[in-house]
């Protein structure tokens, strides 16, 4: 019996549980990454990027107006594709197998 393989992906994506923050993520992570794709599905929001994925809490800060933190970033995720890095300015996605 053959199995199929699987395909192959390079992208890299979070949801995000909707509302004023995800939307205001979502803004700033088009900032980040211009080629970035942003789908809204009414209770969460997903956004992907081939290979690495940039989330930078001065970018989420300055488009809701106020200050913001990763750990406010972090409470929002409710799930990612991609090996996680987090630090003080943010969150990057990036591919599992990437430099």
């Amino acid at each position: 019996m053959n199995s199929p393989a699987l395909a192959e992906s390079t992208r890299v994506s979070v949801k995000l549980m909707a509302g004023e923050e995800a939307s205001a993520i979502a803004e700033a992570a088009r900032i980040d990454n211009p080629d970035a794709f942003v789908e809204d599905h009414g209770s969460y929001v997903t956004i992907s990027n081939e290979r690495r994925l940039e989330l930078n809490v001065a970018t989420i800060a300055e488009e809701l107006g106020r200050p913001y933190d990763v750990s406010t970033l972090l409470v929002v995720f409710v799930s990612y594709t991609g090996q996680v890095e987090v630090s003080q300015n943010g969150v990057f996605i990036k591919e599992a197998l990437a430099d």
